[in-house]
């Protein structure tokens, strides 16, 4: 009787909680990832996975929100583990340095979270360009159609981008079809990533500043490190009637700096999708402020989007499965980079 060569499916630990696999996998994509692997744990949250009797055998972690943080006394655990795909962005609250140590793969889908990121920008851009958060409110408040005189369009603007990494680069490409002037800062990447792009480097940060009708902040939050980097300072650089977009990670913002510069200088407009404090606490100025939208996190995937989160996380097992590397492994020291 003939043998069967085929290799073992993975054995995987399901941790999602109620609605979220529903939100990351349609029936088709759950099929094909079952088909894949061996569910052998299928919980509701980290404890329910630890209590779980197929925890110990498991080989690859599929989880997303709500998911465990991978400590030193949760690995004992899961001692099997070899692989975890993590259906968001940021792995900042997943990993521990104890991940590292085991050598674990940690496959990331920011890649399909950045994409809607970069578009909610692309349009926040459009908008800050043709004056529409500012005349919308003046239309409200006058009863009639401001003139457009100081509409400063598309065409030929500055916009720039407060670090370059996946989703600045994808703005990048958006707005290079618009025939802006696209400028970056990154003090960590050579000329050539700039180049390719399309965008121009701009090497000091306050010359971005300077220059950026529309600036938009990408930084990741590096505890320590990248905490406060647009102070108050620099936000007072801006040309008048510019736009600041942040959609990365509140702190990375001076917020009660930002607050006084808004305050003082009312020609501003700022697009927050991310505030220091989330929500901003009840007497925050961020609700009162004239010159303030909010939009709370609506720049990453929702709805529909995430579904783009399951599928590449089918995608990555399916190379996991086959014995090949992921394509969205996350390394030690990316992770450190990473928002």
């Amino acid at each position: 009787m003939p043998h069967d060569h085929r290799p073992a499916r993975p054995r995987l630990a399901v941790v999602l909680p109620p609605g979220a696999r529903e939100q990351l996998f349609g029936p088709k994509e759950w099929e094909s990832l079952t088909r894949t692997g061996e569910v052998v744990a299928d919980c509701p949250d980290a404890g329910a996975l630890l209590g779980h009797p197929g925890a110990a055998g498991a080989e690859v972690l599929v989880t997303s929100w709500g998911a465990p943080r991978l400590t030193a006394g949760v690995l004992a655990r899961l001692p099997a583990l070899h692989t975890v795909l993590y259906g968001a962005g940021s792995i900042r609250d997943l990993v521990t340095d104890a991940c590292w140590e085991r050598g674990l793969t940690v496959v990331s889908a920011a890649d399909a979270n950045n994409g809607p990121v970069a578009e909610y920008v692309y349009a926040q851009t459009v908008l800050a360009l043709k004056d529409v958060h500012r005349r919308s409110r003046r239309i409200a408040s006058e009863r009639a159609l401001p003139p457009l005189d100081d509409v400063p369009g598309i065409h030929g603007q500055s916009v720039g981008l407060v670090s370059f990494g996946s989703v600045a680069r994808k703005v990048a490409a958006h707005l290079g079809r618009l025939g802006t002037r696209v400028l970056a800062w990154d003090p960590f990447l050579d000329e050539a990533v700039f180049r390719a792009a399309g965008a121009e480097r701009v090497a000091e940060l306050p010359d971005l500043v300077a220059r950026s009708s529309v600036l938009s902040v990408h930084t990741p939050l590096v505890p320590g490190r990248t905490e406060g980097l647009i102070t108050g300072g620099l936000l007072r650089l801006l040309p008048r009637g510019a736009t600041l977009i942040n959609t990365a990670r509140g702190a990375v913002v001076d917020e009660e700096a930002m607050i006084r510069t808004l305050t003082e200088r009312p020609d501003l407009q700022a697009v927050l999708d991310v505030t220091a404090e989330e929500p901003p606490a009840p007497g925050s100025a961020l609700y009162t402020l004239e010159n303030v939208l909010l939009t709370g996190h609506v720049a990453g995937t929702v709805g529909s989007e995430r579904r783009a989160l399951g599928a590449l996380l089918v995608e990555e097992l399916a190379r996991v499965a086959a014995g090949e590397r992921p394509l969205h492994a996350v390394s030690p020291e990316e992770s450190l980079l990473r928002a």
